[in-house]
């Protein structure tokens, strides 16, 4: 079975999941009551505020589920049945981060889009000028879910039972994916510098996670 087709049906399971249609509703739903809760930005669009507020939950939430699946399926000995057949473990791996960030990517996308009308509508921000200053919100959270979602792996990997992964998910996986913002904040750092460390940070993490799960007794 090819990387295609593992992924392929990753993707088939993860995006009729429960866990990923309450992010496709709960996520843009998210953007709608920041505008009921918060009267007053300093003139500052609520869609920035959203773009890094659905990186954070969405990349929580995506890296437990990564971790939840792995180790049901470890319980369950699915893996058994896959490694009985020509099929490499990294591309189990790579097929399930694959599924699960494309899926959180979609609806982290819908958030920021529907809050960048309600801006545009509601607060009379350009639409187009909005959706155009969204560009580096949406790379640092597209960003930083992809560390939450390689992190996952890697917990999901390392973990031996599911009380010990969500642990690690919420004092861990969630604590990194913000080390993508620090240089910005601290105004240390340019965009292109925080999106090169998630890159470095998230590949880092799935090679840790393919090399250990190689290696690893099923």
């Amino acid at each position: 079975m090819s990387l295609k087709l593992l992924f392929m049906d990753e993707l088939n399971g993860f995006y009729r999941s429960k866990v990923m249609i309450a992010l496709w509703v709960g996520l843009p739903a998210m953007a709608l009551v920041l505008y009921l809760l918060v009267s007053d930005t300093g003139g500052i669009p609520i869609s920035q505020f959203t773009a890094l507020l659905v990186s954070s939950i969405g990349g929580v939430l995506t890296s437990a589920m990564i971790v939840v699946t792995i180790l049901n399926e470890r319980e369950r000995k699915v893996y058994d049945l896959f490694l009985v057949r020509p099929i490499k473990r990294r591309d189990l791996l790579l097929a399930k981060f694959g599924a699960v960030y494309l899926c959180v990517v979609v609806a982290a996308l819908l958030a920021i889009l529907l809050s960048a009308l309600l801006d545009a509508f509601l607060n009379g921000y350009d639409v187009l000028a909005t959706i155009g200053a969204l560009g580096d919100s949406v790379l640092i959270a597209l960003s930083m879910m992809a560390i939450s979602c390689s992190a996952g792996v890697l917990i999901g990997v390392l973990a031996n039972s599911m009380l010990v992964g969500i642990l690690l998910v919420l004092y861990g996986g969630n604590q990194l994916s913000s080390l993508v913002i620090l240089p910005i904040l601290l105004g240390t750092g340019e965009l292109w510098m925080a999106v090169l460390l998630a890159i470095a940070i998230s590949s880092g993490l799935l090679l840790g996670s393919i090399v250990i799960f190689e290696r690893k007794e099923l």
